[in-house]
């Protein structure tokens, strides 16, 4: 049996329920955050808060917390409570609860859902995945973390039914994200490529952190957008996101990347990349 929370209350999952009325339900009209823990210790904890504030004052939904310091206590209580010392929990926060209705009260109280899940085993990921390519069609405030993300889930799909593990969209032919992580090449001069943090992105947690260890070992970091020529000439392709890290990329379409062998740097990042989120639980 798994337990979440909901409004101050820990419920079996399975048996939970919330209004038909929330706005989360009716509009996606609700913000959510995914994070990690390893030995019951919360993983990037700061910068996942100050990711969650922002779509929450950019949607002007009413603060969920009068303290976040009481979402670690409640993550630490589920860990607990669903005997599970590594995974992830998610937290989604709606505007609340109101008949249907476009325009919404700035008074509404709202509805906070945290659960948890487990790590799935990554090994056969970590010997390089397929990435197709399709127009980026979402809307221009990539950069909220906001639950409406239905252009994903659809090209995600149909990426998954043509065999690709994941789909990177494309705006103007240049590569912004993935539906559910960030978009990484190396290009011939050792210089690692990713698109500016903007409003077309979701600018993940994980990809902050791999930026940062790679400047820190002195690799040169472009935060540019990139093409599909770039990427043809690039030697190595990855992704990022919180729930599988650094994943090598060996194929896009029909492009391959260092003829399908995993790469010297994304090796050397997923190393410093584990270092570091092993440094915070010890």
């Amino acid at each position: 049996m798994s337990i979440c929370y909901i409004n101050g209350a820990y419920r079996n999952t399975l048996n939970s329920v919330i209004s038909i009325e929330d706005r989360g339900f009716n509009f996606a009209d609700s913000v959510y955050e995914v994070i990690g823990f390893k030995r019951y210790k919360l993983l990037n904890i700061k910068k996942h808060i100050k990711k969650l504030k922002k779509s929450i004052k950019e949607l002007q939904i009413n603060k969920p917390f009068t303290n976040y310091r009481s979402l670690e206590l409640i993550a630490k209580q589920l860990m607990r409570m669903n005997n599970l010392n590594e995974g992830f929990i998610y937290l989604q926060v709606t505007r609340g609860t109101a008949k249907r209705n476009h325009l919404f009260s700035k008074k509404m109280n709202p509805n906070i859902v945290i659960t948890i899940f487990s790590r799935v085993n990554l090994k056969s990921l970590k010997k390089g995945v397929k990435v197709c390519l399709v127009d980026d069609l979402r809307w221009l405030r990539c950069d909220i973390k906001s639950t409406s993300l239905l252009p994903n889930v659809i090209e995600k799909q149909r990426g998954a039914d043509r065999g690709f593990f994941e789909v990177w969209q494309v705006r103007q032919n240049i590569i912004t994200e993935g539906t559910t992580s960030n978009a990484f090449i190396v290009n011939e001069k050792n210089k690692i490529i990713t698109h500016p943090k903007n409003n077309l992105i979701l600018g993940g947690v994980t990809r902050d952190c791999v930026i940062q260890i790679a400047k820190n070992n002195d690799y040169d970091v472009l935060e540019k957008g990139f093409d599909i020529e770039e990427l043809k000439k690039s030697k190595e392709a990855f992704l990022t996101s919180t729930t599988l890290g650094i994943i090598p990329v060996i194929q896009v379409d029909d492009i391959v990347i260092n003829e399908k062998k995993i790469g010297e740097v994304s090796q050397k990042l997923e190393v410093k990349f584990n270092d570091f989120l092993d440094d915070q639980v010890k």
